[in-house]
């Protein structure tokens, strides 16, 4: 019984580490990105805070007042579509076989996207100097966060 308990605490005490670190996480994301929409003169910063929101405004503010986005340069997507991305995030689980890999793909594609595009807009640089660490993010949102965090910008 003594073993038992023994274990608990250190399971326990796992789980409270996990979380505790899992808190940093978010904390971080959230402000990073929040910072980033603040210095893109986004009025809803506060959407950063905010799990799938945050994905909306990230779309929200690279998209703008446009009709469509591009894609890659070339593949045009409408402004809806390009902004609730993530609600296909949903249905891809229930694709079988493909459905992990198309929503892997789904993210790299549009948050990438989002990053690109909001990378060229705070550095002053054209998108497709940005290609590589944008689509790079959407896959390793970190590396989103270390670069807004460390940047240098201005709220408009």
């Amino acid at each position: 019984m003594n073993d038992f308990a023994i274990l608990l605490a250190f399971l326990g005490a796992y789980l409270f580490v996990i979380l505790v670190i899992l808190v940093i996480c978010y904390v971080l994301t959230s402000l990073a990105h929040m910072k980033a929409l603040k210095a893109l003169g986004y009025d809803k910063a506060w959407m950063a805070w905010i799990p799938f929101a945050q994905q909306y405004a990230l779309a929200d503010v690279v998209a703008g007042n446009q009709d469509s986005v591009t894609l890659f340069g070339t593949f045009s997507v409408p402004v809806m579509l390009y902004k609730f991305w993530w609600g296909l995030l949903f249905i891809c689980p229930f694709i079988p076989v493909v459905g992990t890999l198309a929503s892997m793909a789904l993210t790299i594609i549009f948050l990438g996207n989002c990053y690109v595009k909001i990378y060229a807009r705070l550095d002053g640089t054209s998108e497709q100097e940005q290609q590589v660490i944008g689509y790079l993010s959407g896959f390793l949102v970190i590396i989103a966060v270390i670069k807004f965090l460390a940047g240098k910008y201005n709220a408009k």
